[in-house]
């Protein structure tokens, strides 16, 4: 049985060890790393959890 996938083939934007973190340090890290593609990473709390949402800004441009 396989227990790791082979990602030799996938290209790697970007890599942070996180201790202790908090969504917040995700999502400004994912902001980092996905903004030259043209996509932003909100957060919100709502009730109690946490929303995550994923926008495309390149959208705007062709509107």
């Amino acid at each position: 049985m396989k227990i790791s996938a082979n990602h030799d083939k996938l290209v790697l934007l970007g890599q942070h060890r996180f201790t202790g973190f908090t969504p917040y340090q995700v999502v400004t890290f994912l902001n980092q790393v996905l903004k030259a593609r043209g996509l932003i990473v909100g957060l919100r709390q709502v009730d109690g959890d946490n929303e995550l949402t994923i926008y495309d800004s390149e959208a705007l441009g062709s509107e």
